[in-house]
């Protein structure tokens, strides 16, 4: 049996294919333009990701994956104008070369059922390092 881990730091960027499955799996729908960009949008489109291997911002940034939310939906007849605050939105991008298992590992806490535990016996406020003192 051939062990196939390689260290994290050293990895290539893998297939594609690693992090589309984790958001399908948990019913996101994937649409696919027809240059082979493609966005993985969340029940309720509160969020989504982006893979632009064909983009302008790829060949500019080398901006590869984004991954966004917002939290709410707006209405197709809705007056944006009427909207009271501005919604709490958050991105996070990916160059072509972080490995396809990072962005999964990430990817999968995302869309975890259990959501974030901030309570008293979740994760340290100040930090993991923290933890570690």
């Amino acid at each position: 049996m051939t062990d196939t881990r390689i260290p994290a730091l050293t990895a290539d960027e893998g297939e594609p294919t690693v992090a589309f499955s984790v958001l399908t799996n948990a019913g996101w729908v994937t649409h696919t333009d027809p240059t082979g960009n493609s966005q993985v949008v969340a029940p309720g489109g509160q969020a989504r990701m982006v893979f632009q291997p064909e983009s302008a911002a790829y060949a500019n940034t080398d901006i590869l994956w984004k991954v966004e939310a917002v939290t709410f939906t707006v209405d197709v007849d809705q007056d944006l104008l009427a909207i009271p605050a501005k919604p709490r939105t958050w991105s996070a991008t990916f160059t072509g070369e972080v490995p396809v298992e990072l962005i999964a590992a990430f990817l999968e806490r995302l869309v975890a059922p259990d959501g974030i535990d901030r309570g008293p016996s979740g994760p340290s406020p100040a930090g993991p390092l923290a933890v570690a003192a």
